[in-house]
């Protein structure tokens, strides 16, 4: 009777490890059924790619996007590590999709030499969902979205690892280091519940080290127009740097430097965003909305400079978001974290940013934090702008319209400042005035001032 107890336990156990066995080709056969079928599938290990993390899968995976290219298939990708020679950048014709099983489908770049980037979108109406591109510190971009391309969809990929190349003489030495890049002329990209991490410049360019790590730009010498209607939702970006100039999100329209910038209609909600060394985001471009977001300042004391200046101690943040276009809301977004910022909300420094709306976002500065000057919202050269229903705690400024600020209402707003000022509409810089402003409804405790007056204002109205 033992005996046949035995051997039931182990026919058992002999199931089971078959079923474990076997559930990798179930969930893979289950994912190619929900792509529509083997026929419109095109498995890279079938093309043969091994996926083992050593041997190069470069042709075989480049063979099966220049398969499913122009008619609508999906190349899938099993679980496994694929290397790939990053001098080869992987690329992506139209009407393509490429769908792994998530973090265990790696694309990951060979370290055996540098190259410019791992992989690039070239055709419209592309779809990359649940794979995961390691850069190894062996390219500059992970995922570029080239110049022209129309409606590109990335869901659940990450894109990790991009660095400089160590060797001056080679390319990639000096170049923006980002995670994905969205050049111009482009337009209806999607990035949703995608991450981003670990994006590091390690040399100088023109004194400073810039690194990306979403890259909303321009073909560089290109005549491009700006990437428009870019959603950028539900995603993580975090460990972008150094503090020289390591921003989370960026997004340009250099077309504002000739005063042609144009609306962008674009979206940057829900995100999460930590340990980007500089600022969690900055937007030098129009027509965009920043909703939702959150922003954590990860540095306490302990953000340094590795450019001109290494060594020397940078504000724990920059700032959260950076605001040098017109026509942009900030709205909802939640900013804290250990560390202060030198201008959690920035707008402008130099050209006047027009028709801006800040309302409801919650900024918290480090309430350990040493940094000097910080800000919760600070306003530069402004012209017609709205600041409402915002809360603002430490620091050692509410408000402040440092440069010139006209047409404007701040109203609403509840500010906390235990070792600071509220409202402050003065500045140091002779020649700028502060005019034709409406302050009203403001909760203010602070200990050095509510509201700071100056003889630089007219026609100003403060109503409690």
């Amino acid at each position: 009777m033992e005996g046949c107890n035995v051997k039931r336990f182990f026919k058992q156990v002999m199931i089971a490890i078959l079923a474990m066995a076997n559930s990798g080709d179930t969930v893979q056969q289950a994912t190619i059924s929900q792509l529509g079928g083997s026929g419109s599938v095109i498995n890279v290990r079938q093309i043969g790619a091994k996926g083992n993390g050593r041997d190069d899968d470069t042709p075989y995976i480049q063979k099966a996007l220049d398969q499913a290219a122009g008619r609508g298939a999906s190349v899938f990708f099993p679980k496994g590590t694929y290397v790939i020679d990053p001098a080869r950048t992987l690329i992506i014709g139209s009407r393509t999709k490429l769908v792994g099983q998530g973090t265990d489908s790696i694309i990951k770049a060979s370290g055996k030499r540098f190259g410019w980037e791992l992989m690039r979108v070239a055709g419209s109406d592309v779809e990359i969902s649940n794979l995961s591109l390691d850069g190894n510190l062996q390219v500059n971009r992970v995922l570029v979205v080239g110049g022209g391309v129309q409606r590109v969809t990335l869901t659940g990929v990450t894109a990790a690892n991009a660095s400089q190349n160590r060797n001056p003489e080679e390319e990639g030495f000096s170049e923006v280091v980002a995670g994905i890049v969205v050049y111009g002329n482009t337009s209806q990209i999607k990035i949703d519940s995608s991450e981003v991490s670990n994006i590091y410049a390690i040399n100088q360019s023109n004194g400073t080290m810039i690194a990306r790590g979403i890259y909303i730009t321009t073909t560089w010498g290109s005549n491009e127009g700006a990437a428009r209607q870019v959603t950028i939702t539900n995603s993580h970006v975090h460990h972008i740097g150094p503090a020289d100039d390591g921003d989370g999100i960026y997004y340009e329209d250099p077309a504002m430097d000739e005063n042609n910038g144009q609306n962008t209609d674009s979206l940057i909600s829900g995100n999460l965003l930590e340990y980007c060394a500089k600022r969690g985001m900055k937007i030098y471009a129009q027509g965009v909305k920043v909703s939702g977001n959150h922003i954590v300042n990860s540095y306490l004391n302990n953000n340094y400079y590795q450019g001109v200046n290494r060594g020397e101690l940078a504000p724990d943040m920059f700032s959260a978001i950076s605001v040098y276009g017109s026509n942009n809301i900030i709205s909802s977004n939640v900013i804290d974290g250990i560390g202060s910022f030198y201008a959690a909300i920035e707008v402008s420094a130099t050209e006047t940013v027009r028709n801006t709306v800040i309302y409801g976002n919650k900024i918290v500065m480090g309430s350990s934090s040493t940094i000097k000057g910080t800000t919760a919202i600070r306003l530069g050269n402004i012209y017609n702008f709205t600041i409402k229903n915002n809360t603002m705690e430490n620091g050692e400024r509410g408000i402040w319209t440092w440069q010139n600020a006209d047409f404007g209402v701040i109203k609403d707003n509840t500010i906390i400042m235990k070792n600071g000022g509220g409202i402050d509409l003065s500045t140091y810089l002779d020649g700028y005035t502060q005019i034709n402003l409406a302050l009203r409804g403001n909760i203010i405790e602070a200990s050095t001032f509510n509201i700071q007056l100056a003889s630089t204002n007219r026609n100003v109205t403060v109503r409690t």
